[in-house]
C-alpha cells in the first residue's frame, strides 16, 4: 500500500510539473522570434451588469532565440482582441491628428494634442546601427485619435532621446468583433524602425482617461464583471510573413 502511495505521488508530481511548464510555454516562431501579452483591469471589484470606470494596462515583450545580437523580426502588425465585458468609450474625448505626431518628442506632441492624451507608459526598442545594437528606452503617450469613417482610433506615440533619438507613432483602428468571447479588436499597424533593422520589444501602456460627458463621469475604458473573469488575445505579424498569437486572462469579482 506504502509503494502503491508513493508511485501515485510520483505521478502527480510529475503531472503537476508537466502542467506547469505547459502554463509557462511562450509562443516561439520559426523564425526564433517569442511573444507574450499581459493584460490588467482596474478595480478588480466591478459591477456584475453595468459597466463601470476602468484602467486597462497592456504589456507585450517581443525576444528571439536564434538572433545572436538580439534584435527580433520586427511586428508590423497586430490585432488584440478584448473581452466582451470591456468597452471604450469615447464621445467627448478631443481627437488628435496622427499627422500632428510625427517627428516629434513627448513634450511636442502633449503641446499639440494634450487634451487628447488617454493614458501612457514606456517601451523598449532595439535599433540596429552597423555592427551595433542601441537599447532605446522610450516614453509612451496614448490619444483618442481621429475616428476613420466611425471606427474610434487610438495613437501611441513612443519617443527615445538617447543615445538615438527615435519617434514611433502606431495606429490602432477600433473595430467590432464579436466572435469567441470577445467584442472589440484593436487593430494596430506598426511603422518600420531603421527600414526594418530595428525593433519594438518591449511595450507597456495604461489607459486611465477619466472625463465627465452630459453631467456624468465617464471612462475612456468601461468593464463589468458578468463573467468573473477578462480575457484577451494577440496576434502578433512579423516582417517575414511569420505570425505568434498571445494569450491572457484575469478574475474578477462582482459587486
Amino acid at each position: 500500500m506504502g509503494k502503491r502511495l508513493t508511485l501515485l505521488a510520483i505521478l502527480a508530481l510529475a503531472v503537476a510539473a508537466a502542467t506547469a511548464v505547459a502554463a509557462l510555454a511562450v509562443p516561439t516562431a520559426p523564425d526564433g522570434n517569442t511573444q507574450t501579452m499581459r493584460t490588467a483591469i482596474s478595480p478588480r471589484k466591478l459591477p456584475k451588469m453595468r459597466f463601470a470606470p476602468a484602467v486597462l494596462k497592456v504589456k507585450t515583450r517581443t525576444t528571439t532565440t536564434t538572433d545572436p545580437t538580439g534584435v527580433p523580426v520586427p511586428a508590423t502588425r497586430a490585432f488584440i482582441d478584448f473581452d466582451r465585458n470591456l468597452r471604450l468609450f469615447t464621445k467627448g474625448v478631443p481627437r488628435c491628428d496622427p499627422a500632428k505626431l510625427q517627428n516629434t518628442s513627448t513634450r511636442a506632441a502633449l503641446a499639440l494634442c494634450g487634451k487628447a492624451k488617454v493614458g501612457a507608459g514606456n517601451a523598449t526598442v532595439l535599433l540596429r546601427v552597423g555592427d551595433q545594437v542601441f537599447v532605446e528606452k522610450a516614453a509612451v503617450t496614448a490619444f483618442n485619435g481621429k475616428p476613420k469613417g466611425r471606427r474610434p482610433v487610438v495613437l501611441l506615440h513612443s519617443f527615445a532621446r538617447t543615445p538615438v533619438q527615435v519617434t514611433l507613432v502606431l495606429i490602432g483602428t477600433v473595430r467590432n468583433y464579436h466572435k469567441q468571447g470577445f467584442s472589440t479588436r484593436l487593430d494596430i499597424d506598426i511603422p518600420l524602425l531603421a527600414g526594418g533593422s530595428g525593433a519594438l520589444t518591449a511595450f507597456e501602456v495604461a489607459i486611465r482617461k477619466k472625463f465627465k460627458f452630459r453631467h456624468g463621469l465617464r471612462s475612456y475604458v468601461e468593464a463589468r464583471c458578468l463573467a468573473r473573469r477578462f480575457k484577451a488575445r494577440g496576434k502578433f505579424v512579423f516582417l517575414d510573413g511569420q505570425a505568434l498569437t498571445a494569450h491572457s486572462a484575469q478574475r474578477c469579482v462582482p459587486r
